[in-house]
């Protein structure tokens, strides 16, 4: 009965029930495609930092991430292997070093990052970045792949020879003639600059360790990632370490973090003109009819029941501003997420940092729960002062009311 009377008195000031109705609609969609935004940034930032090199989750020697030597290698990689293709996960072997890169023009000091080509496509989209040449295909070759900015900086285009000097695993010099196959031109400065790729069993002759790994690289599901995780780590011992991507670079998801708390401030704020809408509507409305009030008491009416039927007022504006502005934000990430944001001529250099420069909006289903309910519990808190005010009338003060 007092749902019945609350849709009534609602619909008895249609405008002003609209008004606020779509108040509400407004900033719920608002919000949402805010979210949309923001999660489709943040999602595709983090996919592209995994995807592209660093993979889900690596496996060293224990030690080796912080202070990466060519001597600690993954032990007993096959038992490691073996277990991981049980899984069904994908994964590549990695050997890394640090040498002196060389052309003609000029030298420069880079990372040599040994790869399974063949592997190396199954697992990360490293080899998609290459725009000028190939990828190596052949993981015996005397090939190589160069970030832009370093071939640049050597001065070197496709075809050309770069000599690279390193230490082997006895700590004699090793110097190679590679044939530079493939400049890859990312965006990021950590591939663009600063390393060398090259096939992985051709490294692994050069420098005396054949079959050894610095490192495994995992791709895997974001929702399998705390399960495999922990799998692994319970699995082996403490001669190895396995990180998350988040664990090698925290700084990534703190500005996820901290970017996710500005939006919570964001929806606070919003969360605010809302409620104050739907209190001016409920306050207005029980104001005028403080004299229908003060007949209903003297009829019997509780003010208990009274007080609710406000609330209930509230509720039902809220559910329905509620139920459109979801509708609607959700059309909207919907739309942008199939057409895209092109942001490419604001971006500029920020496409280091991983951020593809067409945005495809999607949600997080955490963060929109999180919204619906904050906007669904600032209705009921609106109804409240309201309610009170209903709840405290004299019913011989109300009947008299003009």
């Amino acid at each position: 009965m007092m749902l019945f009377l609350a849709w009534r008195n609602i619909t008895r000031n249609v405008r002003r029930s609209l008004i606020t109705v779509s108040s509400v609609a407004l900033g719920l969609a608002s919000l949402i495609f805010l979210w949309g935004f923001n999660d489709g940034v943040h999602n595709a930032m983090m996919r592209n930092l995994q995807q592209v090199i660093v993979g889900s989750l690596q496996i060293h020697a224990r030690g080796y991430f912080r202070h990466p030597k060519l001597s600690r290698t993954v032990p007993e990689k096959e038992n490691v292997q073996q277990w991981l293709e049980q899984k069904g996960l994908a994964y590549t072997g990695r050997l890394r070093t640090f040498a002196l890169a060389a052309s003609e023009e000029s030298s420069e000091g880079l990372i040599l990052l040994g790869m399974d080509p063949e592997r190396e496509r199954r697992t990360t989209r490293i080899a998609e970045k290459v725009s000028q040449g190939t990828f190596p295909s052949d993981s015996h070759a005397a090939e190589c792949v160069l970030g832009l900015t370093t071939a640049r900086n050597l001065g070197v285009k496709i075809g050309d020879e770069v000599v690279v000097l390193t230490e082997d695993r006895y700590g004699s010099l090793a110097a190679e003639k590679l044939r530079l196959v493939g400049i890859i031109d990312s965006g990021e400065m950590g591939i663009d600059r600063g390393l060398v790729i090259m096939p992985l069993a051709f490294l692994q002759d050069m420098l005396g360790m054949q079959g050894a790994l610095s490192e495994l690289v995992v791709q895997i599901p974001a929702r399998q990632l705390e399960s495999v995780t922990r799998s692994l780590r319970s699995l082996l011992d403490d001669r190895y370490e396995v990180l998350r991507w988040y664990d090698m670079y925290p700084m990534m998801k703190q500005w996820v973090d901290l970017e996710n708390a500005f939006y919570y401030i964001f929806l606070s704020i919003v969360l605010i003109i809302v409620a104050a809408g739907i209190m001016n509507t409920v306050l207005m409305s029980m104001l005028d009819r403080i004299h229908e009030f003060g007949v209903m008491m003297a009829l019997g009416c509780g003010r208990l029941r009274l007080a609710w039927m406000l609330m209930a007022e509230s509720l039902l504006l809220g559910v329905a501003g509620i139920l459109i502005g979801t509708v609607v934000g959700l059309g909207l990430v919907g739309y942008f997420h199939t057409m895209g944001i092109d942001l490419s001529q604001e971006m500029g250099t920020i496409t280091r940092f991983y951020i593809d420069p067409v945005i495809h909006t999607e949600i997080d289903t955490e963060h929109l729960m999180d919204t619906v309910m904050a906007v669904l519990i600032a209705a009921c808190v609106a109804g409240i002062w309201p309610a009170l005010r209903a709840a405290r009338l004299q019913p011989v003060e109300a009947i008299h009311h003009v």
